[in-house]
């Protein structure tokens, strides 16, 4: 859970060797990519570190991540007047707490996991305001800081099922407490389930020209394809339409750098794209995609970015609104790790996956946080990810 009340921002992309030898001059680094139990087995090595368990305890768990985020969906189609979010807690005990407005006992999610993978695991509770609520109270408050002059990013903390509404200057901290009618000392508004924080610095967008395997500014995402069957690479959309791999020039396609996403695609001419990424060591295939509202909250994820390498974390935030991207969506995801410095300079545009299933397009860094559009969102540059 995020805590505290500085938001410094550094835009970290994942770094995707997805282009395979480009050309014969080309010097990429390419390898078998890892199969499926391979790649995962790689993340479960991290998992295993960070929390604390076996090897196999955490294959376990990342294997039930998918399982998880397929409950969120199907509760946000079902229940979506009460229900309030859920998250995974890793420790002390593997458990998915689910929150609902109104009632909880026994037999609230009988229905939703009997006999499966998730009996017994599953922890329901009580919260005041459903994710919808939530939602619309955001988007009303982001409105309304448009409105005055305000500028603001925004996320929803499930965790302490609130909006949380980012400024950077005190006088507009002011205006907004003003706005919601709160005591100056007052900065939640339990009214509508919001937090107003000041932060040092809003999110900025790293398209920096130092180091890695890369692109000329950012590093390279995900193997993708239009109806046509053209393929190509994505990155960020903040990136510079001008780009080379590996000494190879990328012809720009489109980009779409506003609402709920920060990407465009290129083609290579000439050349081979392949379904896969480099993720610090070897290279990965990428086997399926997991949409935004199937990633679920405090699932462990990781990237690769040409400056900081492979980072990974747990998603804490799914309705960021970033204040760099124009008319910016809350949709955006954030990833924290209770400190550690997941992203830097020159990493926007990598990827952030899990095995070998591709979750997002790296876009933002936010102190040692960092953020990413989920993949899903590539539809709307007209392509669809490669897989295997």
């Amino acid at each position: 859970m995020i805590k505290g009340r500085t938001f410094v921002v550094f835009v970290s992309i994942l770094m995707l060797s997805l282009v395979a030898p480009l050309s014969t001059s080309a010097h990429v680094h390419y390898s078998t990519p890892l199969s499926d139990d391979e790649a995962l087995f790689r993340d479960a090595q991290s998992y295993a570190a960070e929390v604390g368990v076996s090897i196999d305890e955490a294959l376990e768990r990342l294997k039930l991540q998918s399982t998880i985020g397929q409950l969120e969906t199907e509760l946000r189609l079902q229940e979506a007047d009460t229900f309030a979010g859920m998250w995974i807690e890793h420790t002390p005990t593997f458990e998915i707490v689910v929150q609902f407005t109104d009632y909880v006992d026994d037999t609230r999610m009988q229905s939703y996991i009997e006999q499966g993978l998730l009996t017994d695991m599953i922890n329901v509770q009580t919260a005041q305001w459903s994710l919808a609520q939530l939602e619309a109270n955001q988007a009303m408050a982001i409105s309304t800081a448009q409105e005055m002059g305000v500028t603001v990013e925004s996320g929803i903390n499930v965790f302490k099922n609130q909006v949380e509404l980012y400024v950077e200057e005190e006088a507009d901290l002011n205006l907004l407490v003003e706005q919601a009618a709160l005591t100056p000392e007052s900065v939640l508004n339990d009214d509508t389930g919001m937090e107003f924080i000041k932060v040092d610095a809003f999110s900025t967008a790293d398209a920096n020209i130092f180091g890695g395997l890369a692109m000329s500014t950012c590093t390279s995402g995900f193997a993708v394809s239009n109806s046509g069957g053209t393929r190509g690479v994505t990155t960020a959309g903040h990136c510079g339409n001008s780009q080379q791999v590996v000494g190879e020039s990328l012809s720009f396609q489109q980009e779409q750098f506003g609402g709920s996403s920060d990407l465009q695609w290129h083609t290579a001419p000439g050349n081979t794209i392949l379904p896969q990424f480099f993720d610090g060591s070897s290279n990965r295939s990428v086997t399926g995609t997991r949409s935004r509202n199937s990633q679920p909250l405090n699932g462990f994820v990781c990237k690769y970015g040409k400056t900081t390498g492979n980072t990974c974390g747990f998603i804490v935030d799914k309705n960021l609104s970033l204040s760099f991207v124009p008319n910016s969506s809350a949709t955006f995801i954030r990833v924290s790790n209770d400190g550690q410095d997941l992203s830097s300079g020159g990493d926007s545009g990598g990827p952030w996956f899990s095995g070998n299933t591709a979750y997002g397009i790296h876009s933002c860094g936010i102190g040692n946080d960092s953020c990413y559009t989920a993949i899903n969102y590539v539809s709307g540059l007209g392509v669809s990810v490669l897989t295997n």
